[in-house]
């Protein structure tokens, strides 16, 4: 069963990391429907799968919902956590006062925030490459033991393989996508 599991991570894996930015709607659909139905079954007992299944459809249902028109405010999120956390942290590391960290870290928020924003494209781009990279080393994990992810350690060999495989990905996906505007409108 593992190898099956694997095969398929190759194959969406590759298919996000190289070719993400047109299929990110349906990414986003299809990660609703898994976390919906995950989190349904978290919430039944092992001994009612039927019951499992039924709220993780409609779970799945709700999620597929909500991931599309909610992710363009999920960039920004992250966007303002990043901002908030780099200047946040330089105003700490030049020991200002607590009141000119917060400042510096609500600056940073608002500015890095709005810059993921107009970005947004690019943010595709290195989000389904970068997570296509991660299930394609998780799929070859399942098939090969030396790239497996897990048991609390890090496999520095994954590591590298999910960052040169990202990098690559993303860099086929801006050279064959750059000019396009489907997710900045």
């Amino acid at each position: 069963m593992d190898a099956w599991i694997g095969v398929a991570a190759i194959v969406v894996g590759l298919a996000s990391c190289f070719y993400g930015y047109p299929l990110f709607r349906i990414f986003l659909i299809l990660a609703g429907l898994i976390y919906g139905y995950l989190l349904g079954q978290a919430f039944t007992p092992g001994s009612q799968p039927w019951v499992a299944l039924l709220i993780g459809v409609g779970g799945a249902v709700v999620m597929a919902l909500l991931a599309y028109p909610f992710w363009s405010i999920g960039v920004i999120v992250i966007g303002a956590a990043l901002g908030l956390v780099i200047l946040g942290a330089l105003g700490l590391a030049l020991n200002l006062s607590p009141g000119a960290v917060t400042l510096m870290g609500v600056l940073g928020a608002a500015v890095v925030g709005f810059l993921f924003y107009m970005v947004r494209d690019l943010i595709v781009m290195l989000g389904t490459a970068f997570s296509g990279a991660t299930q394609v080393v998780y799929g070859l994990g399942l098939l090969l033991p030396a790239l497996a992810l897990g048991g609390g350690r890090a496999n520095f060999l994954a590591i590298v393989a999910m960052m040169v495989l990202g990098g690559v990905g993303f860099a086929t996906q801006y050279g064959m996508f750059k000019e396009r505007r489907t997710y900045s409108r």
